[in-house]
């Protein structure tokens, strides 16, 4: 019994030992909006780079289109200030910038934002049915427009690398991304809730004949 757990106690060793090592042997593909592609780096060229990703499905990507690649916990900028190519800001100006997309394109969650969608796209969806009207079709238009001029707050605590945080193009690159992605959730949810709305009044008032 004691042979026994102890070659368990190897065998779980060894394991965690290999998972730790194939986690921290991912390469990573930094893109210039901030999204973040893990897997392996095959080959890298001067225009482009061939990557397998992590469910061994194989891209080519353009250079230009990724701020910087990672192997060996090393990271490699490829990123080039040049104004010709529409590269406006220095390395590191650039550097905050793509960290703070990235740290929003991970931790940025706009739930109230797809909460308060779906209840007003529901709302504008029962009513549409129930007064048999299309004034109510712009709601998810106007909701998503409402949310525009509201700006975005970066989660200290969900950041891990906290040493920008505080530099205005890292705050610009993060609010970019936060932006977009409450902009397009209010879209999608509003507009979801409406098709749910619809439907509810469907089966409401059908009820009721």
């Amino acid at each position: 019994m004691a042979k026994m757990s102890k070659k368990f106690n190897i065998l779980f060793f060894l394991t965690i030992c290999l998972l730790s090592i194939n986690v921290s042997g991912q390469d990573k593909i930094l893109f210039i909006n901030g999204k973040v592609l893990e897997g392996k780096l095959i080959e890298k060229t001067n225009y482009e780079f061939t990557f397998k990703s992590k469910s061994d499905k194989q891209f080519i990507i353009d250079k230009y289109r990724v701020f910087s690649y990672t192997q060996n916990n090393k990271e490699t900028i490829v990123y080039e200030y040049d104004t010709l190519a529409l590269n406006f800001l220095k390395v590191p100006e650039m550097k905050k910038f793509v960290y703070g997309e990235r740290d929003a394109q991970q931790t940025f969650k706009p739930r109230f934002t797809n909460a308060l969608g779906y209840a007003i796209g529901g709302a504008a969806g029962y009513l549409m049915h129930r007064d048999q009207s299309f004034v109510y079709f712009p709601a998810p238009i106007l909701y998503t427009a409402l949310t525009l001029p509201f700006g975005t707050r970066v989660r200290q605590e969900k950041i891990k690398d906290k040493r920008y945080i505080k530099e205005n193009e890292y705050l610009r690159g993060y609010d970019r991304i936060a932006t977009s992605k409450r902009t397009q959730s209010a879209l999608k949810s509003s507009l979801a809730g409406m098709g749910i709305g619809f439907l509810i009044g469907i089966i409401t008032n059908s009820s009721k004949e």
